[in-house]
């Protein structure tokens, strides 16, 4: 668990656990794409057979990590994050204050990671990201703050957006959505933030968004496990979407990767999102032949599933439907297997993870819906893996971590459009993100295209079905969407 910083509720970025719960599911078996068909033609397709929480708010962002900053001044030192493009050693980190003038970071506190290739004379570009990062919550949202913090210091090594370099505040709610607004507030009053970037919450950004739409700040990304994500016009999420796309998507993955149909389903009891991802995709049923036969809420500290499994395959089951972390599931795999129970094994996008990996050959063909393309094989998130080599080194990587690069790649594309200038602002960025039409990005969307609209529910519901083979996770086909969605709607 992470040591928390300050006193205050925050929780440093370095002090990520490397866990992961289930939020959403898959199955797995069909079409077969080399990473070279994916790559050159990555298609939506809408056939799915074609192919204990810390309450207090904090007042401070003492404890928050900073990255993008300007010259390296005086702090503690570096973790190893990569020399800078021009080859001189990586210098100490210090966290700017309010007039961009750099202050030591305080004992304990997070860092800063300093790139100091020279953007030309605009106004950086403040963003903040924030969400849960403790316990086993913590675990599943682990890739996405390093890879904001990584692709800060990535964009920032390419000249930043149109000249501008992005300085990244990454905080932590604690889980409590009083925390999610007073971090959204003293970001943008305080910190001068334009827009909130690939948010990490499980519903506490409830407590956040009523703010962020009156003062019109954009959230750009998202990891999907907040329901309220798809509700909300400042909610600018390019992938597939915490409410219905999220549904959908559990039932197109099984359909388009195996002919099995009939269900059991294991959900936990820590996170409210599990059961009500479970209600989501329940009122799409009957769908296709896909029924339910068996469900049962556990826990992800459980040390044995074989009471379940066995009700389980006694009712019938072919397919478990696992919205539990890396951990649980590695646990339910080996229980089977002791019981010569062999069901596909289903998961969602957020055991799209090392920790998955990490269990072993006992969940090699797992399937997975994943909201992009396969982040640990695909060429086209190479940038990524490259990025978090470079510059967070050993942090976990996932699908919720390449979500981000998804997002910044949006505003990398259309940065000169709308970006150049000596300041930018929260409209501008808006401008940016209402003028995409059926946008693609080479392969790594659908088609999407933001609705002036607190409806975002059908901006993208699409996944790419997703297994884990010879442990990697591979891609097995085009974009798989809802029977309702076109590109551009």
């Amino acid at each position: 668990m992470a040591r928390r910083a300050g006193g205050r509720g925050w929780w440093p970025l370095r002090k990520l656990a490397p866990g992961v719960v289930s939020l959403a599911l898959a199955a797995g078996c069909g079409s077969h794409l080399t990473e070279e068909e994916l790559a050159a033609a990555q298609g939506a397709l809408t056939n799915p057979t074609s192919v204990a929480v810390p309450n207090e708010v904090p007042t401070s962002l003492a404890g928050v990590d900073t990255v993008g900053t300007g010259p390296a001044r005086p702090g503690p030192a570096l973790n190893p994050v990569g020399a800078p493009p021009d080859g001189r050693p990586a210098g100490p980190r210090a966290t700017p204050d309010r007039n961009g003038a750099g202050r030591p970071v305080a004992p304990g506190a997070g860092t800063a990671i300093v790139d100091r290739t020279s953007v030309g004379p605009r106004d950086e570009i403040v963003m903040c990201s924030f969400g849960n990062s403790t316990g086993v919550l913590g675990a599943v949202s682990g890739p996405a703050p390093a890879a904001n913090a990584a692709w800060a210091s990535y964009t920032n090594a390419r000249g930043g957006l149109a000249g501008h370099r992005v300085r990244m505040i990454i905080a932590d709610t604690g889980g409590a959505a009083a925390n999610a607004q007073a971090i959204a507030q003293r970001c943008v009053e305080q910190e001068r933030a334009v827009a909130i970037f690939n948010e990490y919450t499980f519903g506490e950004i409830d407590g956040a968004l009523p703010y962020l739409k009156a003062k019109k700040v954009p959230v750009i990304g998202s990891i999907g496990a907040a329901l309220a994500s798809d509700h909300n016009i400042m909610v600018f999420n390019p992938l597939n979407g915490a409410d219905v796309g999220n549904a959908w998507g559990f039932l197109n993955t099984i359909i388009a990767q195996t002919d099995k149909r009939k269900l059991a389903v294991l959900y936990c009891q820590e996170a409210a999102t599990c059961a009500q991802q479970v209600v989501s995709f329940g009122k799409l049923l009957p769908y296709k032949g896909l029924e339910i036969v068996y469900k049962a809420q556990v826990s992800l500290v459980q040390p044995d599933y074989t009471a379940q499994l066995l009700q389980a395959r006694n009712a019938g089951a072919e397919i478990m439907v696992l919205l539990l972390d890396s951990a649980s599931v590695g646990r339910v795999a080996r229980n089977a297997a002791q019981q010569n129970y062999a069901p596909v094994l289903a998961g969602s996008y957020n055991l799209g993870i090392q920790a998955t990996l990490d269990q072993g050959p006992v969940l090699n063909g797992l399937i997975l819906a994943s909201r992009t393309p396969a982040y640990s094989t695909s060429p086209l998130l190479r940038d990524y893996r490259d990025a978090m080599a470079r510059y967070q080194p050993g942090k976990p990587l996932g699908d919720v971590g390449a979500g981000a690069f998804v997002s910044g790649a949006l505003l990398e594309r259309y940065a000169s459009a709308f970006l150049a200038k000596t300041s930018v602002t929260s409209q501008d960025l808006l401008d940016l993100l209402y003028s995409l039409k059926n946008e693609k990005l080479g392969g790594l969307l659908p088609g999407i295209t933001f609705a002036p609209s607190d409806d975002r529910t059908q901006t993208n519901r699409c996944i790419a079905p997703v297994r884990l083979d010879n442990g990697a996770f591979v891609q097995r086909g085009g974009f798989v969407c809802a029977p309702d969605w076109r590109p551009g709607t």
